[in-house]
């Protein structure tokens, strides 16, 4: 008993530790939203004090009076940052009680002008109107971080609940008990999951007031540095005070509410969160950034894996409960598995590990030539539905598929015909066979010469029964068609031998029997040896499928997609959008796309190599 009182143990601290590692995930994402946030309002601020502050008289510093005075006024603007403060030097303006900077903090923002944490505060240079020298700073405390929201402690009530079920029944006995088990662990498995996409919820939430609020600050700073500039046009004033929204976009604009609103395409293509600001009657100014949201996709697969990290550890915990009573069976699982580890590390990091990271840039506005990496949710889905070009790569795709029944057809009839163990069928076997193992790309580089239109073998070839020169490559309607001739005497010898290996393995005595019942050499075929080759041709038809579904080398080489696209095939399209459009997002979508495609001709396979083989 003491030994189940341990192993219940263990089960209470995974289940609490796995659901309050996704809170503390969710908290500490909210922590550093509230920190990026102190730091920008930081600089925001230091740039709206180089704007409306007139410089000392015959220097680069700035007048003292008026500074702090600027500084002051700040602390009385409503819906202002509680806690801030204005350094000159290291002398604090707005309160005076305050303790000076450290001058070893004011040497080092002087040294190295980037933001520095101090006190609790991000603390940023304060530079002189030349832009040249530091001359102050500028010290910014952070929001005060909520709990979790409603949601999320309700997720985690639900979560420890039905964790606690599930270690009620670890150890009891089998039957029904166990029944209830596997619920009690379904329940927790789903509770748990809850508590992920709830945590996820918070990171988002947290990342959301972030934006607004230096989103209203900066429009308060804005509209009062309008105020203190001279008249002039509004495309110039937003041009003057762009220096206080660094990384965003101050344009000229119309009236809006007083809130921020969020539009799905801003600039680029990006989402954007727009205020506007007036900046004098009838002037707006438009203050539009990307939302912090929109970089939080990568806490999506945390905040479930930490939440999901419980019922899988849970698991693993019973089943060595469960084995408690057999340590030689336990131990020879667990050497099992110890063999299995090396594979299984292998196809997690090169096989599983990638389609995951796939799954992630599918959700993301993914390019190498902008720097932030925008959650987009399902847009490039929706976007690959409505795009003609992956409707036209598909279909030319499938047309390009049509090509493996043909060969198998070509193959199986080359098989039967050089079953024989004769020198003359040996060789026949190896020159069919030797395009198969060739390079891909030679063999590619050879056709194109074959079908060149001016002094191309097949049309030298075709000039003597008088037809015409054919633009085979260069044409829509030969291309395809070209590829898919190519594509067939390259696979014909690999099928061939797949289908000797299924012709031999077809006992003669089944052969003779049909000779003695009096079938001839096609009843034999159609009705003893055919439908033994069943097996073997499901599997040559649908590896042939799955390959021409993967098809871009012989692509690549001969057409490059053309031309007017009737050569765009799926992997083409793929590579095309990512590495020439740079759009690794959407073309992780489009590989996506491929993997469901590909997982429904997989999955008709195992259907129908499942059912068993009728014979004649």
């Amino acid at each position: 008993m003491t030994g189940l009182r341990r192993w219940r143990f263990a089960a209470v601290a995974l289940a609490l530790g796995s659901a309050l590692a996704a809170v503390g995930a969710a908290r500490w994402a909210a922590v550093r939203f509230a920190r990026a946030g102190a730091e920008r309002l930081a600089g925001t601020t230091a740039a709206y004090l180089s704007i409306v502050t007139p410089p000392a008289r015959g220097g680069r510093d700035y007048n003292l009076s008026r500074l702090f005075i600027q500084a002051r006024a700040l602390a009385r603007l409503s819906d202002w940052a509680p806690d801030f403060e204005v350094y000159h030097h290291t002398a604090p303006l707005v309160d005076a009680a305050a303790g000076p900077l450290a001058a070893a903090q004011f040497d080092d923002l002087r040294r190295r002008e980037t933001v520095r944490w101090a006190g609790g505060r991000a603390v940023v240079p304060l530079k002189d109107r030349d832009d040249w020298d530091v001359v102050g700073a500028v010290a910014m405390g952070p929001e005060a971080v909520p709990g979790p929201s409603g949601l999320a402690a309700v997720a985690l009530a639900l979560t420890l609940l039905a964790g606690w079920l599930v270690v009620a029944a670890l150890g009891r006995g089998e039957g029904g008990e166990k029944g209830g088990a596997r619920g009690a662990a379904t329940r927790y498995a789903v509770s748990a999951l809850l508590l992920g996409a709830a945590t996820y919820g918070d990171v988002r939430h947290a990342a959301a007031a972030s934006t607004e609020r230096w989103l209203v600050r900066t429009r308060l700073l804005i509209q009062e540095a309008a105020q203190r500039l001279p008249p002039i046009d509004a495309a110039t004033l937003a041009v003057t005070l762009a220096r206080i929204a660094p990384g965003a976009a101050l344009t000229a604009g119309d009236s809006g509410n007083a809130g921020v609103r969020f539009e799905p395409q801003g600039r680029g293509g990006s989402p954007q969160a727009v205020v506007a600001a007036r900046v004098g009657p009838g002037r707006w100014l438009a203050l539009a950034t990307t939302p912090a949201q929109a970089t939080t996709g990568g806490w999506l697969p945390l905040c479930l894996g930490l939440a999901a990290l419980g019922p899988l550890l849970m698991w693993g915990l019973a089943w060595a409960a469960r084995e408690r009573a057999n340590p030689r069976r336990r131990r020879e699982t667990l050497v099992a598995w110890g063999f299995l580890a090396p594979a299984t590390l292998h196809l997690a990091v090169f096989s599983l590990g990638p389609i995951a990271f796939a799954l992630i840039l599918a959700v993301h506005r993914w390019s190498l030539v902008e720097p932030v990496k925008t959650f987009v949710g399902l847009d490039n889905f929706i976007r690959l539905a409505h795009d003609p070009l992956v409707w036209i790569s598909l279909r030319n795709t499938a047309l390009y598929a049509v090509h493996v029944p043909v060969t198998m057809a070509i193959a199986l009839g080359v098989a039967l015909l050089l079953r024989r163990h004769t020198r003359l069928a040996r060789f026949a076997r190896t020159a069919f066979f030797l395009p198969y193992v060739s390079s891909v790309v030679a063999i590619a580089l050879v056709w194109q010469w074959i079908y060149h239109a001016d002094f191309g073998l097949l049309n030298y070839a075709l000039s003597f029964i008088g037809v015409a020169p054919v633009d085979w490559l260069g044409s829509p309607k030969t291309a395809l068609l070209a590829v898919m001739l190519m594509s067939v005497w390259v696979q014909v010898g690999y099928q061939m031998v797949v289908f000797l290996a299924g012709l031999q393995g077809i006992p003669q005595t089944y052969l003779d029997a049909a000779v003695v019942d009096g079938a001839n050499a096609w009843q034999r075929f159609w009705k003893v040896t055919f439908p033994l080759l069943r097996p073997v041709t499901l599997f040559v038809l649908v590896t042939g499928i799955i390959s021409s579904f993967q098809v871009f080398t012989y692509i690549y080489v001969l057409t490059d997609g053309g031309p007017l696209h009737a050569t765009d095939v799926i992997v083409y399209r793929i590579y095309q959008t990512a590495w020439e459009f740079l759009q690794f997002g959407y073309a992780s979508a489009l590989a996506l796309l491929l993997f469901v495609v590909l997982f429904g001709v997989t999955w008709t396979q195992f259907r129908l190599l499942g059912k068993p083989v009728e014979y004649a």
